[in-house]
């Protein structure tokens, strides 16, 4: 049976949940807010199945090999404007929908927790909240029997996550299915639920209102300059770049991922998935033909032929430019072959966090000096004052 002892070679990806035939593992959050495994040794049968599953204890090689890297933006101005980057999934999933498929993908629910959830058309209010960062490891439990159950029934299922995800769901399904395409998204780590929820409290403490937008990288002042947005229920609006804002430091400080994280065994440019996708920072490098316009681009690594299938079927919606792969790492993809280094603060940052007020908690790991609110204000004024000009 599995047996977490070192939680630096646990995902949490729920494998091992999911395939479990006596239904005797439950994905408990631990002290600081990630799932691990733990199996009632009264039900279990020693079937193994569980280790079996892991995709840390047993990482496989994709069968295709990479052949070729793109960049790639979808050609309509308000799918960009509401991208992350270069906007590419949405093409994907309106694509899913009507070839008859179902989309999993990661969302912000209205009780602002990022969880999987299955969409079967866009007309539910959840298709818009799927593109997009999502700076949190997402509440997966269950999903992978779904995607199974309607990979069985024939649909097209379209399925996006971590590439530690996709390598979780490709171990469970123990077979290839034609009607299963995924993409996986490259990761600077997974921030710990916990923090989030922390961090939701107290904005909405001190705002005085329920969030009900949230946008982890909006292109406040162009995509080379991405903040959080949240929206609030009264109306009121904040803006906050990683210079200031207490999540996206403690994020970007690597004070808060998820122990495996800091040695992720899925840093290579070679998934299991059909394609990868990264943010893509040096587009005019990359290909002399793009002028960098700061609206932003998506890195794409394409890794299996139905990768290539889809994006030829996707030219009429998607501009897509030839690249190289390995100037692509070299510029843009760090994190696809190095893991989130070790922030030695790391240990204790999760001590008493439960208990205390965020930002009393916070002082004590994040420095944000008064220079770094002059510059934040800074660019505010000069993004409304623009912004105003533009009308």
């Amino acid at each position: 049976m599995i047996n977490i002892r070192d939680k630096k070679k646990c995902c949490g990806c729920s494998a091992c949940y999911s395939i479990c035939p006596q239904k005797c593992i439950d994905m408990i959050s631990d002290e600081e807010g990630f799932k691990y495994p733990k199996v009632d040794i009264k039900k279990c049968i020693d079937c193994h199945l569980c280790e079996k599953t892991c995709p840390i204890l047993n990482k496989e090689e994709p069968a295709f090999k990479i052949n070729k890297a793109l960049i790639g933006r979808d050609n309509r101005k308000d799918i960009i404007r509401r991208s992350t980057s270069g906007g590419i999934f949405t093409s994907l999933m309106e694509y899913a929908l009507e070839n008859n498929g179902v989309i999993y993908g990661v969302i912000c629910d209205e009780n602002n927790v990022i969880r999987h959830a299955r969409i079967m058309n866009k007309e539910d209010n959840n298709f818009n909240k799927v593109p997009g960062s999502k700076y949190v490891q997402s509440e997966i439990t269950g999903v992978f029997q779904m995607v199974r159950d309607d990979l069985i029934n024939n649909k097209f299922v379209l399925f996006s996550g971590t590439p530690c995800q996709v390598a979780g769901l490709k171990k469970y399904l123990q077979k290839d299915y034609a009607n299963l395409f995924s993409v996986d998204v490259v990761c600077h780590g997974t921030p710990s639920p916990l923090l989030w929820k922390k961090y939701v409290y107290h904005q909405e403490s001190k705002y005085k209102s329920k969030i009900v937008g949230v946008h982890f990288r909006n292109k406040t002042y162009g995509y080379h300059s991405g903040s959080m947005k949240l929206i609030f229920d009264n109306g009121k609006v904040y803006y906050g770049s990683a210079r200031v804002d207490l999540f996206l430091k403690a994020f970007f400080s690597d004070l808060c991922s998820r122990p495996s994280c800091y040695a992720c065994p899925f840093k290579s440019i070679h998934h299991v998935s059909d394609l990868t996708l990264f943010d893509c920072w040096s587009p005019e490098k990359l290909n002399d033909k793009i002028i960098d316009d700061d609206k932003g681009f998506t890195n794409i690594i394409v890794q299996s032929s139905r990768g290539n299938e889809m994006l030829d079927s996707l030219k009429e919606k998607l501009t897509i430019y030839s690249s190289d792969i390995n100037m692509a790492v070299q510029y843009d993809g760090i994190m696809i072959n190095n893991s989130v280094e070790w922030n030695k603060k790391r240990e204790i940052f999760f001590h008493n966090l439960q208990d205390q007020e965020l930002s009393m908690h916070c002082k004590n790991f994040l420095k944000i000096s008064i220079l770094d609110k002059i510059i934040e204000k800074s660019k505010n004024i000069y993004y409304w004052k623009k912004k105003n000009e533009n009308r």
